[in-house]
This record gives C-alpha cells, structure tokens and sequence, in this order.
C-alpha cells in the first residue's frame, strides 16, 4: 500500500465519518422525508430514524452512471423502490435496480423493512429504528441495522466470498467478502417539520460505512420531491466503477 492509498484510506474510514458525525452533533436535525437509494426511507445511501407514515406509500427512482471495470464501457443503473406503512411505526419495502446494458445483468431485488422503537427521552436523539435489507441474490449479504437519531451500525451476513457485495460497508479486498460491521450516519437540514406547507431545499449529508454523500433535495407540501446528490469513491468499484452522480424523484400519497 502507497502512501497516497493510506491517507486516502484513512480520510475515508476515519476523517470523513467524525467529520459529519461533528456535523450532526452541532446542528438539529430532522428525520429524512424519501426513500434511499438502497430502499428504505432515509438520506441518500443511509436509512434514516424514522419510518413511512402509517398507512403511507412511497415511490421513487433514482439513476446513477458507471463504467465497467476495465473497459470504457459505460452504462446506468436505474434503482426503483417502494415502501410503504401498514401502521404506525412499522415499514415494508422493495427496491429493484435495472441495468441499461442488459437485463440479464440487473441486480437482484431488496426487500426491506424497519421498525421505529419507543422513544428513550425527548428530543432527535430520542428516536431509535431496528431494521434490515435482503438481497434475493444469494451470493449478496444482507445488512441488519440501527440508528438513533441518524447515528447507526449495520452488520453484513450471508453471502459467498470473492462473488458477493452488500448495500452498506467497505469491501475488504484482501478477504474478497464486505467488512462484517459498518458505520451508518446521517442528517437533514433544515426538515420539514409536521404540517409544514410550500417548496422547501433541503440539504442531506451520510456515510453508508463506505462512501459519504452530500445532496440537496427540493420537496413539496403535495408529498413529491426531487433530489440530486454526489459522492466519494466506493470501494467496489471492481463490481461497479459508480460515477460521482445520482439523481432522483420521489413521491408519497
């Protein structure tokens, strides 16, 4: 390993996430109001505190280009998901990625859920949510998670080594297999607070325990929204070299 890799690998295992964990810490943030990329309602790689309203439905579709390891091929990945509330505090959802080259290659789809658990106290931090993410590709991990006011753990299991990614962590490439824990971090500012009306910018920073993203979201009192985000490199860039850019639309009834 060179040096510039070393400094690389630090700024993004250590710098980048105390950094936005320093960030969160000094500002109020409120939960995400839209569905990851990955599925579950959240920021824009991390799931967030809280959950789809009860008896809600959410949709979105967000794009992102790559370009296949070791050629100038390039295509794109078209993530569609859907969650929605049978009741209070409780999430079901599906996200199905499409790729743009050839169907045969689409990713398999997700199946997600989380659970929001009473409140510890009074305030965002206050707020805890288990859940988990399944890939129907066997060779895939599945992650199960936490957060607690945006501040998470995930943990990969399952998949088949030198085969298999997963939505949330590093992949360790002298073990071929993602890191068994990862950090899940993530804000919003400023929210939109209950029954709040009109156009509001909001701003989203996370760190899925492999890249961090930075977007900005433009949302509606009707419940739709686009958003546009960029992020750091991804170390599965041997699956999929991700270019920096994602863009979305989402909507909820």
């Amino acid at each position: 390993m060179t040096i510039s890799s070393e400094i690389r690998s630090f700024f993004n295992k250590l710098l980048l996430p105390a950094m936005i964990a320093g960030f969160v810490c000094l500002n109020d943030p409120t939960a995400a109001a839209g569905l990851s990329l990955q599925g579950p309602s959240g920021f824009v790689q991390v799931p967030s505190h809280k959950t789809v309203d009860a008896k809600g439905v959410e949709l979105a579709i967000h794009n992102r280009l790559y370009q296949v390891p070791g050629t100038d091929t390039e295509g794109y990945l078209t993530h569609m998901a859907f969650a929605f509330s049978p009741f209070r505090d409780l999430e079901l959802g599906l996200q199905k990625a499409i790729d743009s080259r050839n169907s045969a290659l689409d990713p398999d789809p997700t199946l997600n859920f989380k659970v929001r658990l009473p409140s510890i106290g009074e305030g965002e931090f206050s707020e805890v949510a288990v859940g988990a993410v399944f890939d129907t590709n066997p060779n895939n991990y599945h992650t199960m998670y936490f957060s607690i006011g945006g501040f998470g753990l995930g943990w990969n299991f399952g998949g088949n080594p030198g085969s298999g990614m997963a939505n949330f962590g590093r992949y360790n490439r002298d073990k071929k297999e993602p890191e068994s824990l990862c950090l899940l971090i993530g804000a919003e500012f400023p929210g939109r607070r209950p029954g709040e009306r009109g156009y509001k910018s909001q701003y989203l920073i996370d760190y899925n325990g492999d890249v961090v993203s930075a977007g900005w979201r433009y949302s509606s009192h009707r419940g739709f929204w686009v958003d546009v985000a960029v992020h750091s490199p991804s170390s599965y860039d041997q699956f999929y070299d991700y270019r920096p850019l994602i863009v979305g639309l989402g909507a909820n009834f």
